[in-house]
């Protein structure tokens, strides 16, 4: 896997510049152009972010969008043996980005980021939705895909957060929301549902931009 993932690297390396990287995700400067206001964020940009979380905070863990994708799309009987070696149950807090593709080819293909939020004290899932809650399709698919792995039935509820003026910021919020989520964690050791309530701050895409550029590459 790492042989391959060097020469994927490689490839793309020589037709556009690496601008970060952190974990398995490289940026390149298409991504890096997503985070120009109107454009909507790649998946790499989510990508990294749910990455550089999973350093932050030993019992919260984030399901990269790719997994996500793939939990979704697989048939339930599998679930176990393709995923359970995550040891999904021993976190308290899980985080899912989730989108509203279908697709198990086109990475372009969805219209819509939020995100789903496992709290394993109230075996709760909570939908964070920054579009009035236009992925419950997609969210209440996953949240029963969670329940398979985790082996017990979890309640799902639509959590009230803090919303977008536009149609392209979802995936923006959806960071913003995983972020906070961490950060109000790691700081009360507990779940706070005011921690997504919160607004956007002003150049948030600004922010995020300086973060990556303070990655190496």
């Amino acid at each position: 896997k790492q042989w391959y993932q060097r020469r994927v690297r490689g490839y793309f390396s020589a037709v556009m510049p690496v601008v970060a990287s952190f974990g398995d995700t490289v940026l390149y400067e298409s991504d890096l152009a997503s985070l120009e206001s109107p454009e909507f964020l790649t998946d790499n940009v989510i990508s990294i972010f749910i990455e550089i979380l999973n350093e932050q905070c030993e019992d919260v863990y984030c399901i990269s969008p790719s997994v996500v994708q793939l939990m979704k799309l697989i048939d339930s009987s599998n679930l176990v043996d393709m995923f359970g070696g995550l040891e999904l149950e021993k976190y308290e807090i899980i985080l899912c980005p989730v989108n509203d593709s279908r697709s198990a080819t086109s990475a372009i293909s969805g219209q819509h980021w939020s995100l789903l939020c496992y709290v394993r004290k109230q075996a709760t899932v909570y939908h964070i939705d920054s579009l009035n809650a236009f992925n419950t399709g997609e969210t209440t698919l996953m949240c029963s895909k969670l329940s398979n792995l985790l082996d017990k039935k979890l309640d799902s509820k639509n959590l009230c957060c803090s919303q977008q003026s536009n149609g392209y910021d979802c995936g923006v919020f959806a960071v913003f929301f995983a972020k906070s989520i961490v950060e109000c964690f790691r700081s009360c050791g507990t779940f706070d549902s005011k921690c997504v309530q919160n607004n956007l701050p002003k150049d948030y895409r600004k922010v995020l931009r300086s973060e990556i550029h303070n990655l190496p590459k």
